[in-house]
């Protein structure tokens, strides 16, 4: 029998990414936000206050708190191993903040403490549940271009002010790859249902010695090649271009866009249809990773189907290998 109760939930961290999610929360009428945790407690009463919510814990308070079902851990990276654990060794499950961990140890552990003590985590690619990246996974399962053979995608912006501190900083794990190059990795990966098995990247490093700029270039068990280049300091065209014997997709802002084309060839006359595909999504996108969330623990699932643990483990291992072949570790680890 399904599980209908309404879930309380807590989010560790009072910064922009966490007024995003409680928004998401108003919307989802299976939800309720109970209790928001900051290691500065101004932060979470602020937080509180705006969101109408009546607890503003400590991280202890918000862990041993009986009536909160599941912690949203909205920290930075450098904090979300800490902060996870901590969640899970008190009974509560974790929806945690890309990337999931810093590194892939770490992500291991976590899994095998929520898995022993039969408790939800998930990794909150928000983008994964959107209707239409799941219009365009469609598309490809039901082979609309053929069989995929190349995926080039490009990802890069000037970075706002707001977000410039946690990127740039080594010591909050920032940098490009673990903050943005997640999404396209992510995306790939989900599109065809594998993980890379040739690993071929380069970086520039910033001033202050994080990825500023990098490429990543896979090869997969079913042959397609991919090309991925990302920046936090580089305007790019911030588009996805997925290519099959049959034809080719065109996806500009692939991060959160509605609209892409797929363009048909007929190898014979070189005759090629273009069809416009649109689908909408809720201007927060976040909605979508919480009713899966919902569904998920309600029905007594311990992970996503849309994002399964061991692939989310396997994308931490393609990133530490990359940052393997830059030299590139962080001062806590």
């Amino acid at each position: 029998m399904i599980n209908t109760k309404k879930l309380n939930w807590g989010i560790i961290g009072a910064g922009i990414i966490a007024y995003k999610l409680a928004d998401a929360l108003k919307l989802n009428p299976n939800s309720q936000l109970f209790a928001v945790a900051s290691k500065t407690p101004s932060r979470a009463k602020i937080f509180a206050e705006k969101n109408s919510v009546e607890n503003a814990y400590s991280y202890e308070e918000i862990v041993n708190s009986k009536e909160i079902d599941i912690i949203y851990v909205a920290t930075t990276h450098n904090f979300h191993f800490d902060n996870a654990k901590l969640a899970l060794e008190h009974g509560k499950h974790v929806l945690m903040e890309k990337p999931f961990t810093v590194n892939a140890k770490e992500a291991k552990e976590l899994v095998n403490i929520a898995r022993g003590n039969k408790l939800f985590l998930m990794e909150a690619i928000w983008t994964r549940f959107l209707p239409s990246v799941k219009l365009l996974k469609n598309k490809i399962t039901n082979h609309e271009i053929g069989d995929v053979k190349q995926i080039e995608i490009s990802f890069g912006w000037f970075v706002s002010t707001q977000y410039k501190k946690r990127l740039k900083d080594p010591k909050l794990a920032g940098g490009v790859t673990l903050d943005m190059g997640i999404y396209p990795i992510s995306l790939v990966c989900y599109l065809l249902e594998e993980l890379p098995i040739h690993i071929k990247s380069m970086t520039r490093f910033s001033d202050l010695g994080v990825d500023e700029i990098s490429n990543y270039m896979f090869r997969f068990p079913s042959g397609c090649l991919t090309n991925i280049c990302t920046s936090y300091n580089l305007r790019m065209k911030n588009e996805a271009l997925i290519y099959g014997t049959e034809g080719f997709i065109q996806f500009p802002q692939f991060q959160t866009g509605e609209r892409f084309t797929i363009n048909k060839h007929h190898r014979t006359n070189d005759i090629e249809d273009k069809i416009e595909v649109f689908e909408k999504n809720h201007n927060n996108g976040f909605i979508y990773q919480v009713e899966e969330v919902v569904s998920c623990i309600s029905e007594g699932k311990l992970e996503s189907k849309i994002i399964p643990l061991n692939e989310t483990v396997g994308i931490m291992e393609v990133m530490d290998k990359m940052r393997e072949e830059w030299g590139f570790k962080y001062p806590f680890e």
